[in-house]
């Protein structure tokens, strides 16, 4: 790939990043009503952003968005995770 061709895709990669993260602000602004729900997709866009999306989990959402207890939580028994995902999507529709 020639010099110029790859300034060129990491300009329009740069460029796509920055619309992504314009389009998260959008988004997280409209769902300010909701800080559960602010909360949880500022914290999977900065998964997203940082690649480590494979790294998202219900234990580590429980306690690092919803500030439940690490030693404490039990997603068998506390469904905050799934309930706000939930309502999340339904919101996104």
């Amino acid at each position: 790939m020639s010099s110029d061709s790859q300034i060129a895709e990491q300009t329009a990669q740069a460029q796509e990043t920055q619309d992504e993260h314009r389009e998260l602000d959008t988004v997280t602004a409209a769902l300010s009503s909701s800080s559960r729900l602010v909360r949880l997709l500022t914290y999977i866009g900065q998964r997203y952003f940082q690649g480590e999306t494979d790294k998202l989990h219900e234990y580590d959402i429980a306690t690092e968005v919803f500030g439940r207890s690490s030693s404490t939580f039990n997603p068998g028994e506390d469904a905050i995770v799934r309930v706000e995902a939930h309502r999340l999507r339904k919101r996104l529709k």
